[in-house]
C-alpha cells in the first residue's frame, strides 16, 4: 500500500501558469525564457509557504525538459527529467538544505563539483534552501563562482530572511520577493481541493481556514488536511472552529455589541461564554482586536471594502455594529485590545486585564480625565486643537471682540476656567490686577440654574463671543465629555466664548488700571 501523500505535496503547482497568488514573478520567469535571458543566479525570498522552493523545481524543469530542444515555459511534467525535478531527486538539480550544509567544507564541495557537466540535463542546478544559515566564511567561499559560474550552471537560493544574506550575494542575484497570497486566492484553491478529493464544505469553513492561513499556501493545506483527518464526509465552520480554537464570529459580534449598548454584564457574559469553549484568553484578546480592526476599516471604507477579510454572510452584520461607534472610538478600542493582548504575555492576572479591558470599553464615557475633556471643549469651541502644558502651548491669533487682539494669560476666560492651576481651579485664592465688566459665558462655560455663569465665565472671560443656536446648542450638549462636565457642574451649555489664553501676546486695549495707578497686585 502506497503511503499517504499530504495535499501540499499533492497539489503542488507543476507549472508557471498554476502557481497561485505569484502571477508577476512567473510572468517574469516566462519572458525571461521566451528571450533567453536567463540569469545564473536567482534569489527568492518571502515567508513561509507562499511558493518559493515550488516556483524553483519549476524554474529547473523549464530549463532542462527533455521534451523540449531548449528551455521551454511550458515543461511537459512527463519526461524522466521533469518527473525526477518535481520529486526533489534528480541528480543534475541539486537541493541542498542551507542550514544543516551551511559550512566552508560543504561550500567547497560545491565548487569541486560544479565543474563537471550535468549527467543528461542542459544546466545543473544547485537549489540552495534557506540560504541566509550559511555562515559568513561559506558565503565568501562561494562568491567567486557565484558571480563567474560555468556555463551549465545555475544558482537558485530561497530565503525567508533576505536582510541576513550578504550585499555580495545579493548583488550577484536577481531578486524576486514573493508576496503574501490573499486569502480570496487561499479560499479559491482549498475550494477547488476539496472538488477534487470529493470533500464537501462550507463556504465560511473554507474562508476561515483561508483566513487562518495568513498568507500561506501550504498554512492553509496542512490545516485542510488536519480538518480532513478528522473524518466526516463534510467541512463545517464548526469544525474549523474547534481545530484553530478560535471564538466563534457571533460571539464577538455580541460582545462588541454589548460593549456598544454599554452593557459591561453582558460584554464579560460572553467573554465567559468564550472562555468556557476551549478558547485561551491571548485568542479571545487577538479575535476581539481583529474585530474592531474590521470594525474600524467597515467605518471609515465601507463594510463592502476589500480590505476587510471577512465572508459575504458576515459583512453585513459588521456595517450594522460599525454604524453603532463612533470611528475615535473604534480606533481607542484597537489600542486597548493591542495594549491587553502585549500584557497578557507572563501575566498573573490575565483574566483581569481582559475583564478590565471590556469595562472600560464597554463604559467608555466614564474613563475621561478632566484634562482630555478640557481639551475636547476647546476643539468643539474652533479652537487650535487640544492643548498639552501651559509653559508649551502656542498661541493663536484671534481678533478680540473690539477689535484687537487680548492678552493671552488673562485670567478666567473659557474653557481654562476650569483648568487646574497650582493645585486648584484657575483663578482660585488669585485677585486680579483690573476689574472687568461681567461678559458673557466664555467658552467651556456654564449657567446654573440660578442664571450665574460658572467656570471661567465667572472669573471674566475675555475674547470673541460665539452665539450658538438651539440645534448647535443641542448637538453640542449631546458630546460625551460635554454632558459629563454639564452634570458636574449642574448646568447647561449657553455660548461658546475663544479662550483668551490661545491668542498671542500683544498690547492691552490700555494700561492696566493697577499700572495706571501705580497700585501693587493685591
Amino acid at each position: 500500500m502506497a503511503g499517504y501523500l499530504v495535499l501540499a505535496r499533492k497539489y503542488r503547482s507543476t507549472t508557471f501558469d498554476e502557481v497561485v497568488g505569484q502571477e508577476p514573478i512567473s510572468q517574469t520567469l516566462t519572458n525571461a525564457i521566451k528571450t533567453g535571458r536567463i540569469h545564473h543566479a536567482y534569489l527568492f525570498t518571502g515567508t513561509r509557504g507562499v511558493g518559493k522552493t515550488t516556483m524553483a523545481r519549476i524554474l529547473a524543469k523549464a530549463l532542462n525538459c527533455q521534451a523540449a530542444d531548449a528551455p521551454t515555459p511550458e515543461p511537459c511534467c512527463e519526461c524522466d527529467a521533469c518527473v525526477s525535478i518535481a520529486r526533489g531527486d534528480d541528480v543534475d538539480v541539486v537541493e541542498i538544505d542551507g542550514a544543516s550544509n551551511r559550512g566552508i567544507d560543504e561550500i567547497r564541495e560545491l565548487r569541486a563539483n560544479a565543474i563537471y557537466r550535468p549527467a543528461r540535463c542542459r544546466y545543473k542546478v544547485y537549489y540552495i534552501d534557506e540560504v541566509h544559515q550559511i555562515t559568513r566564511d561559506a558565503f565568501n567561499a562561494l562568491l567567486k563562482t557565484l558571480e563567474e559560474p560555468p556555463d551549465h550552471v545555475k544558482f537558485i537560493f530561497s530565503t525567508t530572511e533576505a536582510d541576513r544574506v550578504p550585499a555580495t550575494i545579493l548583488s550577484r542575484c536577481q531578486r524576486f520577493d514573493f508576496r503574501n497570497i490573499p486569502t480570496a486566492r487561499i479560499a479559491e484553491h482549498l475550494k477547488t481541493i476539496c472538488t477534487a478529493e470529493e470533500v464537501e464544505a462550507d463556504d465560511d469553513a473554507i474562508f476561515r481556514i483561508a483566513r487562518a492561513a495568513a498568507g500561506s499556501m501550504r498554512d492553509g493545506l496542512s490545516l485542510l488536511d488536519q480538518l480532513l483527518a478528522a473524518g466526516g464526509a463534510k467541512v463545517t465552520d464548526d469544525d474549523v472552529v474547534r481545530a484553530l480554537g478560535t471564538p466563534p464570529d457571533e460571539r464577538m459580534l455580541a460582545m462588541a455589541g454589548a460593549i456598544a449598548d454599554g452593557s459591561a454584564a453582558r460584554a464579560l457574559a460572553e467573554l465567559d461564554g468564550v472562555l468556557a469553549g476551549g478558547v485561551s484568553l491571548a485568542g479571545a484578546a487577538g479575535a476581539l482586536g481583529d474585530l474592531y480592526r474590521n470594525l474600524m476599516v467597515a467605518s471609515t471604507c465601507g463594510p463592502d471594502s476589500e480590505l476587510i477579510e471577512l465572508p459575504e454572510t458576515q459583512r453585513k452584520a459588521l456595517g450594522e455594529l460599525a454604524g453603532r461607534f463612533t470611528t475615535p472610538s473604534l480606533v481607542q478600542a484597537v489600542g486597548i485590545c493591542q495594549r491587553v493582548s502585549r500584557s497578557l504575555r507572563g501575566s498573573s492576572v490575565g483574566r483581569a486585564l481582559v475583564e478590565a479591558a471590556l469595562v472600560r470599553l464597554a463604559e467608555a464615557d466614564k474613563f475621561v480625565d478632566a484634562a482630555s475633556l478640557i481639551d475636547r471643549l476647546e476643539v468643539l469651541s474652533g479652537a487650535a486643537g487640544p492643548r498639552g502644558n501651559a509653559e508649551k502651548k502656542k498661541s493663536i491669533a484671534v481678533p478680540h471682540a473690539g477689535g484687537r487682539p487680548a492678552k493671552p494669560g488673562a485670567p478666567g476666560g473659557g474653557a481654562r476656567g476650569m483648568a487646574a492651576r497650582n493645585g486648584g481651579p484657575e483663578g482660585a485664592g488669585t485677585h486680579s490686577r483690573r476689574t472687568q465688566a461681567p461678559q458673557a459665558p466664555g467658552p467651556g462655560a456654564f449657567v446654573s440654574e440660578g442664571g450665574d455663569a460658572a467656570g471661567g465665565a465667572a472669573n471674566g472671560a475675555s475674547g470673541a463671543l460665539q452665539h450658538l443656536s438651539t440645534a448647535e446648542r443641542n448637538a453640542l450638549a449631546k458630546d460625551p465629555a460635554v454632558k459629563a462636565v454639564t452634570d458636574l457642574f449642574g448646568g447647561s451649555v449657553v455660548d461658546i466664548r475663544l479662550a483668551a489664553d490661545a491668542l498671542p501676546d500683544a498690547e492691552p486695549d490700555g494700561p492696566e488700571d493697577g499700572e495706571a495707578n501705580g497700585d501693587d497686585e493685591k
